[in-house]
């Protein structure tokens, strides 16, 4: 439907509508928000703003405390109509208040006060964050903020019950743009909801936050804020989603993909909103089988082409993206869309990231290394330095760096075991995993036998060890072992001509062209290790 016919389908609707008794004004709006939905209330309001405001302030007001609580949020204007009602129905001036009706049914007006100042930024950073104007809706919320804290205590005083709503607007944009300070704001907003009782702002605040924490890899800090988020016990099926893909992301981590699946189907269609990109994400880390990833890789497809660049080339659902899309074609590239938005002289952690699994899993493991490092440089989430951690340990493993990959390994075994990110432990191959685990002299889990092939960072069809010969075998210890080939002929008291010629026949029967090669099939043939220094 088009906003013309939106426009006269609601004039239309404001016509014809009867007009409703005082005493049952509140019941109407209550009504209307149960069957029909809070703009269907608010159009109960605009009806009876000129018929009762002035005439009738404490029954408008009565009235406006019937409305759902998301329409403070959708339309944060409200709250200036119910302070200017507030006034009226004191006796106190209320001159210096703009015309309430025309703010909130469209009008334009100059903001004076602080509270009319705070909303009119916020409604425009909250538009500019849905149109993906992530830069412009980032500098309104900022300049809300700086607005409300260069204000005397009197003023924040008077404005203290819109500011939970304004505050997860701030953090939204904030969350969105990749911006610091978004988990202060949803902490203010919870804190101060909660103090003011309205649970179900309290209730959005805190399920995005949680959903911020586990996206980063703090899973301890994410169920805390979950569980916040359930104790305000206010459900609400069209912000709740968050929750329930919070609660999938932190199973899938534990490798609980059951779990995670059950999670997913509690969310109600229609209601994940500007979470589509992290749900894509989610549904990418527990596609399990040969279909299940085709099928999210067409979704991340089909979702990309019909929404607008804007919307995904930044921020927060760039990053949910990549991952969604190397989550089930890691030996891809990046998707043409995204690779183009990346900023190629001040790439970002998760770009980073994702080219050292790249060129590890492409066995280019010195590039994969110098990239690894390179991640662990540019300030990562934990989500991402423990998959830098591994690819930087598996990579020095596989060049022969021993102690460099004892030490890499536990800084990853360490974050992940305290997080519970049991599955970034699938960033490497299996067989990596184990020869770095006995390394290093760690425990860590098998993996989950319905574990898709998107994971598997090794071909499985490696050469018997049957085929080589005892010298080989030989030669291919030493090799692992890092010694140079005038080294390896003092060993096997041979001359380096025949170790040049034993070298070849082993990477042709190994189906490999480098040492580095050489070292990593030995890993997948499960081939003893040499001793530890």
């Amino acid at each position: 439907m088009s906003g013309e016919e939106r426009s006269d389908r609601t004039e239309s609707s404001t016509h014809d509508a009867p007009v409703v008794a005082p005493e049952e004004l509140r019941r109407a709006v209550e009504e209307a928000a149960r069957e029909r939905g809070w703009r269907a209330a608010a159009d109960v309001i605009q009806r009876h703003w000129d018929l009762y405001a002035t005439r009738l302030p404490g029954v408008m007001l009565e009235a406006l405390k019937g409305m759902p609580g998301e329409v403070f949020v959708e339309r944060p204007s409200m709250l200036v109509a119910a302070d200017y009602l507030q006034q009226v129905a004191s006796g106190q001036d209320a001159g210096r208040f703009h015309d309430g009706a025309g703010d909130l049914f469209g009008g334009a007006r100059e903001p004076r006060e602080l509270l009319d100042s705070l909303i009119a930024l916020t409604a425009r950073a909250a538009g500019a964050r849905s149109e993906g104007a992530l830069d412009t809706a980032l500098m309104r919320a900022l300049e809300a903020r700086r607005m409300l804290d260069r204000a005397d205590e009197s003023s924040r005083g008077h404005v203290r019950e819109a500011l939970p709503h304004l505050m997860f607007q701030w953090g939204r944009c904030r969350d969105l743009a990749d911006a610091d300070g978004a988990i202060a704001e949803y902490e203010r907003s919870y804190d101060l909801a909660t103090i003011t009782n309205q649970t179900e702002v309290a209730r959005r605040a805190a399920g995005s936050l949680a959903w911020l924490l586990a996206e980063r890899g703090r899973l301890s800090d994410a169920r805390s804020w979950l569980a916040k988020a359930h104790a305000a016990h206010r459900e609400s099926p069209r912000y709740d989603g968050v929750l329930s893909l919070t609660a999938a992301l932190v199973a899938a981590d534990a490798e609980e993909y059951d779990g995670a699946e059950r999670e997913l189907e509690r969310i109600a269609e229609g209601t994940i909103g500007e979470y589509w990109a992290a749900l894509l994400w989610v549904r990418a880390n527990i596609a399990r089988g040969p279909l299940a990833p085709v099928v999210v890789r067409h979704a991340i497809v089909g979702e990309m082409e019909r929404r607008d660049r804007k919307l995904y080339v930044a921020g927060a659902n760039r990053r949910c993206l990549l991952r969604a899309a190397f989550a089930v074609e890691p030996e891809a590239g990046f998707p043409s869309a995204l690779d183009s938005a990346a900023h190629p002289d001040d790439p970002g952690p998760v770009d980073i990231v994702r080219r050292a699994q790249v060129l590890y899993r492409a066995k280019s493991f010195v590039a994969g290394r110098a990239q690894a490092r390179a991640a662990l440089a540019s300030s990562p989430s934990v989500r991402d330095e423990a998959a830098a951690q591994l690819v930087l340990a598996a990579s020095e493993f596989a060049l022969g760096s021993w102690d460099a990959a004892r030490t890499a390994f536990r800084r990853a075994h360490a974050l992940i075991s305290h997080e519970g990110l049991s599955r970034s432990y699938r960033t490497i191959a299996e067989t990596d995993l184990r020869a770095l685990a006995d390394l290093s002299g760690t425990s860590v889990p098998d993996a989950p036998a319905t574990e898709g092939t998107a994971s598997d960072a090794r071909d499985p069809a490696s050469p018997s060890v049957d085929s080589l010969t005892r010298r080989e075998r030989e030669l291919l210890a030493l090799i692992g072992e890092g010694l140079s080939f005038a080294d390896i002929a003092g060993s096997l008291f041979i001359s380096p001509n025949t170790v040049k010629t034993l070298t070849r026949n082993l990477y042709r029967k190994l189906g490999v062209h480098s040492r580095a090669e050489a070292v990593a099939r030995s890993h997948d043939l499960r081939w003893p290790r040499p001793a530890r220094p």
